[in-house]
């Protein structure tokens, strides 16, 4: 009877820790964030106080420039939703447009996946 309770103290734990966003969210969002995925290409995506943001893209010849707004999603998941997202991190002139975009919040991060694991992750700059 011991080890039953035991069993189910610990699956209730797991089950407990999976609900959790325990990733690091700050309060203060707003500022340049830098993708360095593509060492050639100036990459970045500035969150302004406001609600909007400036995404820009240059490599080589090739500049890319965006506008749009921002905001902190209300659904409990540290992340912020953009509007009119294109992504030119991968492709650059052939980038995609998704009408949307989401980037999940980690510490000083801002992630394309929820994982965490996406290259085209941005950082924030110290500047």
């Amino acid at each position: 009877m011991k080890k039953i309770k035991i069993t189910s103290l610990i699956i209730s734990s797991l089950i407990l820790n999976s609900c959790l966003n325990l990733r690091s969210c700050p309060e203060e969002i707003s500022g340049k964030f830098v993708c360095k995925n593509n060492p050639s290409a100036e990459n970045y995506l500035l969150l302004n106080k406001d609600g909007t943001f400036e995404h820009f893209y240059k490599e080589d010849s090739i500049t890319l420039k965006q506008n749009g707004t921002w905001k902190r999603s209300n659904d409990g998941y540290c992340k912020i939703e953009l509007s009119e997202w294109n992504s030119y991190n991968e492709n650059g002139a052939d980038f995609e447009k998704f009408g949307n975009g989401l980037f999940w919040i980690n510490g000083k991060y801002l992630d394309m996946t929820p994982d965490g694991n996406s290259r085209s992750s941005f950082e924030k700059s110290k500047k």
